[in-house]
C-alpha cells in the first residue's frame, strides 16, 4: 500500500511539472522573437556616369551605401575616389541585359558591397541602394 501511494505522490508531481511546463509555454511566455535592429548609417555617393560593356549602353544613376559603422562615415570621404573607381570598374563589365534582370541587379549589388568592403578593410558595409538609376 505504501508502494501505490508513493508512485501516486510522484505521478501527481510529475504530472504538475509536466502540465506546468505546457501551461507557461502556452500562456504565459511571450513567442515574440526578440530582434534587435541594427543601427545602420548610410553614405551617398555622388552620381555615377559611366558606359557599360556595349559601347552604346551607359549607367546613369546615385548610389547609396549602408554601414553598420559610424566611423566608417567618416572614412568614406577619404577614399571616395578609391571607391568610385572601384564601382566604375564593376558597371563597365557589365551588359546591359544583366542589370535589366532582377537577379543581375542583386548580383551587382553584392559585388559593388564586396568591392566597397575590400577597398575599406571593413565588413560593415552591409547594403547598397540604387537611386534614380537610367540603364541605356
Amino acid at each position: 500500500m505504501k508502494k501505490i501511494i508513493t508512485y501516486s505522490i510522484i505521478g501527481f508531481i510529475l504530472s504538475g511539472v509536466f502540465f506546468g511546463t505546457i501551461f507557461y509555454f502556452a500562456f504565459f511566455r511571450d513567442n515574440q522573437p526578440v530582434v534587435q535592429a541594427a543601427k545602420t548609417y548610410e553614405y551617398s555617393l555622388a552620381p555615377f556616369s559611366t558606359n557599360l560593356s556595349n559601347i552604346r549602353s551607359y549607367f546613369k544613376g546615385t548610389i547609396v551605401l549602408e554601414t553598420t559603422d559610424k566611423r566608417l562615415l567618416e572614412r568614406f570621404p577619404d577614399k571616395d575616389a578609391v571607391i568610385r573607381d572601384s564601382i566604375i570598374k564593376i558597371l563597365i563589365s557589365k551588359k546591359p541585359e544583366e542589370l535589366l534582370d532582377k537577379d543581375g541587379l542583386q548580383s551587382l549589388r553584392f559585388e559593388i558591397i564586396q568591392a566597397v568592403n575590400k577597398v575599406m578593410d571593413s565588413n560593415s558595409v552591409t547594403n547598397i541602394y540604387f537611386i534614380d538609376y537610367i540603364i541605356q
